[in-house]
């Protein structure tokens, strides 16, 4: 009896774990009264982070489907970025923007983070999100059934970049929201999404799978690590803008090895 109860609260604890990374990746709406979480939740919770990733990718296919017969691919293509930023809340976005301006606006480490820590936009911001949304519209309407795995694969990769980032890195702020999630030098929890993320990747797209993610932490490493460098850590605005750059990432991968074949 204590074995199925345990296991039983262990169950509910994996749920509230989900629970809190929807919440907090996604605008998809959960329950007031299910939506309780203290700071052990937000830990526990990053286990999801790729598995949110391959929900976020089954909407957006869901929806290619629906769409590819009535409209053009370029019509298509912005009805998905639309359905992205909402079902994300421009999270990772506001992110890119702030770090943007922080890397490009500041002369040494504590200006970038007081830059990235200002709550208006400034020039780079601005310049950033609109060379990557233009650069995400071009890639969703060259979308078609062989791309379609590279969508989920982008969006699961997108999640699972953060997680290696916060166990990884340092985080460059004595305070911050990121601090929710600080996960840093946790390897056990590294190994559990990795290797999620890499089943995922390898039921989607094969042993080709492998090849994109190990590509994908090579790109992760280059950049977060040069991130790093500038900030004396990351920040929780880092793990948005990584997020971005990794699903860029990964579909221009898709398009160059699907031209190929």
């Amino acid at each position: 009896m204590l074995e199925i109860r345990t296991i039983i609260n262990m169950c509910k604890r994996s749920v509230q774990y989900f629970l809190c990374a929807l919440t907090f990746l996604t605008r998809i709406p959960v329950p007031r009264r299910w939506r309780r979480f203290d700071e052990s939740y937000f830990h526990g919770s990053i286990y999801w982070f790729p598995v949110i990733g391959l929900l976020l990718g089954g909407i957006l296919t869901g929806l290619w489907f629906l769409l590819r017969w009535y409209l053009t691919a370029q019509v298509t293509a912005a009805l998905l970025l639309v359905l992205t930023v909402y079902l994300t809340g421009g999270l990772h976005l506001d992110g890119l923007m702030d770090t943007a301006d922080g890397v490009y606006g500041g002369r040494n480490r504590d200006e970038r983070l007081a830059f990235m820590k200002d709550s208006y936009v400034g020039a780079f911001g601005v310049i950033a999100v609109v060379l990557v949304m233009v650069l995400k519209y071009s890639l969703f309407s060259q979308i078609d059934s062989q791309l379609l795995p590279y969508l989920i694969a982008a969006l699961v990769l997108g999640r699972q970049v953060q997680v290696w980032a916060q166990v990884m890195f340092p985080y460059a702020r004595k305070q911050g929201i990121g601090t929710l999630f600080s996960i840093y030098g946790d390897y056990g929890m590294q190994m559990t999404t990795t290797g999620i993320s890499l089943f995922l990747l390898v039921a989607l797209l094969g042993m080709t799978g492998v090849g994109v993610f190990i590509a994908t932490g090579v790109f992760f490493y280059l950049v977060a690590g040069q991130l790093s460098r500038l900030l004396g850590g990351l920040t929780g605005d880092t793990y948005g803008a990584l997020c971005e750059l990794t699903e860029i990432f990964v579909l221009l991968t898709g398009i160059l090895l699907v031209a190929i074949r």
